[in-house]
């Protein structure tokens, strides 16, 4: 057990130094030399836990989602409160592109890969695993307050969580190109008049 988490650990310390030579020199200028070198390990270490630079790359890209998931599942934990629920996602998502600005390049970087040939198939798959597992949150979230009438009955759920993931998605992308100082109220805002739309009076 001590060698899987010994492993486990060595792997999470190589991602977080990929991202930043991934963020500093993007996807296409980055090399597998370079980040071994920023790691203080060889070449041939760094693909025994990497086949190759895709790969890592593809690991980048699902730690991020897994993390962003992660923290909006912590948001929500303690409320049974729809509307607060749906508060508390998109404030988490707030926080996260703040805390990750760094990640907008490599995101874009990883969009433009996936139309790649023969990166298309595993990084598409990445990308469409990611925004479905934030809809099924949002659409439990919607459907829950629907039967207990805190939302309207004929409020699309499928339809209001892909405006609200296409929305932090915009405003992840918006805030790293604007950098603007009030990203949190902006997406307070934004997502109460999302809520005034749908919440019953």
């Amino acid at each position: 057990m001590a060698k899987r988490v010994d492993k486990e650990q060595r792997q999470a310390e190589l991602l977080e130094i990929a991202i930043e030579v991934f963020a500093k020199r993007g996807y296409q200028a980055t090399t597998m030399d370079e980040i071994a070198e920023q790691a203080g390990v060889s070449k041939g270490m760094l693909y025994i836990y990497f086949k190759n630079k895709e790969a890592l790359f593809g690991a980048v890209f699902r730690w991020f989602g897994k993390m962003t998931e992660e923290v909006m599942q912590g948001a929500i934990d303690d409320t049974k409160d729809e509307v607060e629920q749906i508060r508390r996602i998109t404030a988490a998502w707030a926080e996260v592109a703040i805390r990750h600005r760094e990640f907008v390049p490599l995101f874009l970087d990883f969009w433009a890969a996936a139309s790649v040939h023969g990166m298309r198939n595993d990084y598409a798959e990445d990308l469409a695993t990611m925004y479905d597992e934030y809809r099924t949150m949002i659409i439990g979230i919607i459907e829950r307050g629907k039967v207990r009438h805190i939302f309207k009955s004929d409020v699309d759920a499928e339809a209001i969580a892909y405006l609200l993931v296409g929305g932090m998605d915009g405003f992840f992308i918006q805030s790293w190109l604007s950098q603007p100082n009030n990203l949190n109220t902006l997406m307070f805002n934004a997502t109460e008049s999302l809520l005034q739309g749908i919440i019953t009076t």
